[in-house]
C-alpha cells in the first residue's frame, strides 16, 4: 500500500507478464517506488494563500502549512472540503488533494438610538455599506440636527445617537398707543427658561388695561417658556 510497480528488471513495464516462448532462464524484479501526490491550496474570491500553495509529497507524509487569508472586510469561512480551520497542515497524506479556500464578506450591526438611549432601529449591513437612518425622532422642546457619527461607510459594529439642540423662541412686548413699555422688550429665552420682567406705562392721562393676550398685570415675567410670544400692552383714557 502506498507503493505503484515501476517495471521489470528486464524493463518490461506491464505489471502482469506472461512470458512465452521461452528459450532460456528468466530471472527477473519486480521493481516498485513509493507513491507521490499534489497538495493544491487555492483562494476563492477575497482572498489568497500563504505558505506553498502547490506540494509534492510522498505516501503517508505530511505536507506544510498553508493559511488563507481573507482580504480586508471579508473572514474566511472554511476550505472546500469543510475544513474549518484558517491554517492547515495536511498529515498521513494518502492521495491528492485539491481544495478552495470560501471567503464572504464581514456584517456588521448597527443600532440607531434616540437622546435618552432608547432604541430607534437596527439594521445590518455588509462591510463597505451605509446603513439607512430611521425617521426624524423627536423631543419635547427641542430639535432634531443630526446623529453623531457617520454610516455611509460602515466597517465595524456601530451605535448612533440622534442629536438635538433647544428652541429658542422669542419675546416681544409692544406698546399700544397712549404708553410705553420699560424693560427688555426682545428677549430670546431658551425652551424652559423664564423671560425678565416688563412693566407698560400709561401716558399721562391714560390706565393700563390689560395685554393683548388678556393678562392684566402691568408688570409681567413670562415663565417655563414653550414657545415664541408676541404681546401688546393695550392703555384707555381715564374717565
Amino acid at each position: 500500500v502506498g507503493y505503484h510497480f515501476v517495471k521489470w528488471s528486464d524493463d518490461v513495464t506491464t505489471a502482469t507478464r506472461t512470458d512465452t516462448g521461452v528459450t532460456g532462464n528468466i530471472s527477473v524484479t519486480a521493481e516498485f517506488a513509493i507513491n507521490e501526490y499534489t497538495l493544491t491550496y487555492t483562494a476563492g474570491e477575497n482572498g489568497s494563500i500563504t505558505g506553498t500553495a502547490t506540494q509534492t509529497v510522498t505516501h503517508d507524509s505530511n505536507g506544510t502549512a498553508v493559511t488563507a487569508v481573507p482580504d480586508a472586510g471579508y473572514h474566511f469561512v472554511k476550505w472546500s472540503d469543510d475544513v474549518t480551520t484558517v491554517t492547515r497542515t495536511d498529515t498521513g497524506v494518502t492521495g491528492d488533494i485539491s481544495v478552495t479556500a470560501e471567503f464572504a464578506i464581514n456584517t456588521y450591526t448597527v443600532t440607531f438610538k434616540n437622546w435618552n438611549g432608547d432604541e430607534l432601529k437596527t439594521q445590518i449591513v455588509e462591510h463597505g455599506s451605509g446603513a439607512t437612518a430611521p425617521d426624524e425622532p423627536t423631543r419635547e422642546g427641542y430639535h432634531f440636527t443630526g446623529w453623531d457619527a457617520d454610516f455611509s461607510n460602515v466597517t465595524a459594529d456601530l451605535t448612533i445617537t440622534a442629536v438635538f439642540a433647544i428652541n429658542e423662541y422669542t419675546l416681544t412686548y409692544t406698546s399700544g398707543a397712549n404708553g410705553s413699555i420699560t424693560g427688555t422688550a426682545t428677549q430670546a429665552v431658551s425652551y424652559g427658561s423664564d423671560g425678565t420682567a416688563v412693566t407698560a406705562v400709561p401716558d399721562a392721562g391714560y390706565h393700563f388695561v390689560k395685554w393683548s393676550d388678556d393678562v392684566t398685570t402691568a408688570t409681567r415675567t413670562d415663565t417655563g417658556v414653550t414657545g415664541n410670544i408676541s404681546v401688546t400692552a393695550e392703555f384707555a383714557i381715564n374717565e
